[in-house]
């Protein structure tokens, strides 16, 4: 079985939803079930059978004043509750689809995090720690003197990714090793955190998903990178599948690149979840394209 557990009915940006808009609009809108149709029918066209629909909390106006920040802001439009529903009714319609959501880890709002994964029935929460210090570090607009200095930068972010892991409010940690999407690898001096993070996240429970995204960025490799999806393997951290996809075209993107990576690391099944209990089924190609 393959899956897709990470995805999006909107691109990010305010410009980027406006031009974007016409497409669902033909649907009835981003949230219609002809909309999430179109993401079924691609994953289906690429051997996926289930996917997640994992928008970001960011979306949401409940949220909003989680992070001062005008980004984060700028976004914070959509109702949690209608999204829900929309997912909802998809799958009351028949498609394979779950209901998550891609929660950012913002320590100084644990107590909002868990009241809002309460209020709604999701079936997978991911993990992501994208804002270090208040600030996003995948920001691709930022100049190379705006961003940390490489050993701050891996150092906090992966104190913040271990403490995201054993807060208890995840199920997924997403893009684990995001700092790289610029090419700021790891020194290879940090190496040991890196193992401590992996040996943490273990002890802790979650998965960590493989993901196609990082062929698509600066990097231009899966996250996480071989050797690292290998030790998180060789600790017994499970994995989950999935594209970031943020419109239907990129939903399973190449798939075979990631389940290659997973096989090469040594897995043999990934992660399915329902109502956040997760269960093992095996890594298998049933055929299907992925371009």
């Amino acid at each position: 079985m393959l899956t897709d557990y990470h995805m999006h009915l909107q691109p990010d940006g305010v410009g980027a939803r406006a031009a974007a808009a016409p497409r669902w609009d033909a649907d009835g809108g981003h949230l219609s079930t002809a909309w999430i149709a179109r993401y079924v029918r691609r994953a289906e066209s690429r051997a996926v059978s289930e996917i997640a629909i994992t928008e970001h909390v960011y979306r949401f106006a409940e949220a909003r004043d989680w992070l001062d920040d005008p980004f984060w802001r700028a976004e914070a439009t959509e109702d949690a509750g209608a999204f829900c529903d929309a997912v909802g009714a998809a799958r009351d319609e028949g498609l394979p689809v779950l209901l998550g959501i891609e929660m950012d880890w913002l320590p100084d709002r644990t107590d909002e995090i868990a009241a809002f994964l309460a209020r709604h029935p999701f079936d997978v929460v991911l993990g992501s720690v994208h804002f270090l210090h208040g600030h996003a570090i995948d920001n691709p607009h930022d100049a190379d003197s705006e961003r940390l200095p490489v050993d701050v930068l891996w150092t906090d972010y992966l104190e913040q990714l271990v403490a995201a892991a054993e807060s208890g409010l995840y199920d997924v940690m997403s893009h684990p090793d995001l700092p790289k999407v610029f090419g700021r690898r790891i020194p290879p001096a940090l190496d040991g955190l890196l193992d401590d993070a992996v040996a943490a996240i273990a002890a802790a429970g979650v998965a960590i998903e493989c993901s196609s995204a990082g062929l698509r960025k600066p990097i231009g490799e899966i996250y996480p990178e071989p050797s690292l999806l290998a030790r998180f393997r060789r600790a017994g951290v499970p994995a989950t599948l999935s594209s970031d996809a943020h419109a239907p075209e990129d939903v399973a993107r190449d798939y075979p690149t990631a389940v290659a990576a997973l096989r090469g690391a040594g897995y043999e099944t990934i992660t399915r979840f329902s109502g956040r209990e997760p269960t093992q089924v095996p890594l298998r190609w049933d055929g299907g394209g992925s371009r």
